[in-house]
């Protein structure tokens, strides 16, 4: 663990890890004005709203009481809209903004302690930005932006291009690197940006409306690639938006706020399917539930059927399901039987479970989406859920998705009443 000398020469106070966390804001207030920590604090601690404060005492409100904590190799997005405290958040995370009570952890360190050399050797060694706009260099050739925050380190230049072109290769772009920055396009800039943040193998990615600039195809493509990088890097990254489908798409878990306080913090199955208030329920309303409930949230039991039962006893076995799975000695379905393939095959007088099953059956895994499935599911059968090995773990049935789409609906269309009552 990094142990960073605050200015007066004293070490910071060390925090211990609690389940493998990086970052943690503890009861973190910011307050703008000119006195932050006269009545415009004490009114905040009170439960004032921002609002208030701000006509009582012309100060703005930041952050009020803000929570969170980030364990390593997670995708933490803060959402918003305009003044929800969301950049403030990120920027006290490298102190951009001292905060006016509360802690910032980073690491073990608390970042607010440091100050001066101790500061700036932090943000180098522990973390990246990236920004909704490219602050590139324009007469700088590609690799050269790459590489300058190792230059400012002192790398020495065949380190530094060697570092830096290994980064250009995650985000796609190693052929352009003598190129000038201003003969490429928008996204192809924004994964420059990107590259740089990598370039230093920083723990921490600060990525602030990283994609926001870009027109929505070429930020679904960085969306993609930054999903693929994580996959590859697991780094820990603090991302802001105001966008919940770009937050639901690319975070482990999703922060809420409003008004500078944390109003949900959940994955993005929980934000969409438990909204925690009128407030959420409205960002989710217009967002294709089918996009971000997965399979496991729906499917039930499996019940296969043994592959050597008789013909009735499947049919028996059934217990007025629309079908079941029947599968060999390692658990892997090979087939399915339905009720009215079982009475049809029986009509005609067979006892052979075999020849009632239909092998055209569909397959899915319990990280797979609801929207995933919505063809499949409109055969009317079964889905059969597996893991990575083929094994059978359960089962989803057509009728469970629609049941989950319309509680969600319902729940949402709850807290409109609520509001509007």
């Amino acid at each position: 663990m990094s142990n960073f000398t605050s200015t007066n020469g004293s070490s910071t106070k060390q925090a211990s890890p609690v389940d493998n966390e990086i970052i943690r804001l503890d009861g973190v207030y910011k307050i703008f004005g000119a006195q932050p920590r006269g009545r415009a604090y004490e009114l905040a601690k009170a439960g004032v709203g921002k609002n208030e404060v701000q006509a009582q005492t012309g100060h703005v409100m930041g952050l009020h009481d803000v929570n969170f904590s980030v364990p390593q190799g997670e995708i933490f997005v803060v959402m918003g809209l305009s003044g929800s405290g969301k950049s403030t958040a990120i920027r006290t995370v490298n102190k951009l903004h001292p905060v006016t009570a509360g802690e910032v952890w980073v690491d073990g360190v608390n970042v607010q302690d440091l100050n001066g050399p101790s500061l700036q050797a932090f943000r180098r060694e522990k973390m990246g930005m990236v920004f909704q706009h490219f602050a590139l260099f324009p007469h700088r050739n590609v690799i050269d932006n790459v590489g300058y925050g190792l230059k400012v380190q002192k790398v020495p230049r065949r380190e530094r291009d060697k570092q830096s072109m290994r980064a250009l290769a995650l985000v796609g772009l190693e052929a352009y690197a003598q190129n000038a920055v201003s003969e490429l396009s928008g996204g192809m800039q924004q994964r420059i940006g990107l590259a740089r943040a990598l370039a230093s193998d920083p723990d921490i990615l600060l990525m602030d409306e990283a994609f926001s600039a870009l027109d929505p195809l070429i930020r679904r493509q960085m969306q993609d690639e930054l999903m693929e990088i994580q996959n590859e890097l697991r780094k820990t990254i603090l991302f802001i938006t105001h966008d919940l489908n770009e937050a639901l798409r690319v975070g482990n878990r999703v922060c809420i706020m409003k008004d500078g306080a944390v109003v949900q913090i959940g994955t993005p199955e929980e934000i969409l399917t438990q909204p925690a208030t009128g407030y959420v329920a409205e960002f989710v309303q217009d967002v294709d539930q089918g996009r971000v409930i997965q399979v496991r949230e729906v499917m039930v039991e499996a019940k296969p059927i043994p592959h050597d039962s008789t013909l009735d006893d499947a049919i028996s076995a059934l217990t007025g399901r629309a079908g079941a799975f029947c599968c060999d000695n390692a658990g892997k379905p090979i087939g399915m039987i339905t009720t009215e393939d079982g009475i049809r095959a029986a009509g005609v007088g067979s006892t052979d479970l075999a020849k009632a099953m239909r092998e055209d059956f569909d397959v899915t895994t319990a990280d797979a989406t609801l929207n995933e499935l919505y063809a499949p599911a409109g055969r009317g059968l079964p889905i059969a859920v597996v893991d990575d090995n083929g094994v059978l773990i359960g089962r989803l049935e057509p009728r469970d998705i629609m049941e989950e789409m319309g509680r969600v609906e319902n729940l949402i269309d709850g807290f409109e009443r609520e509001v509007f009552m």
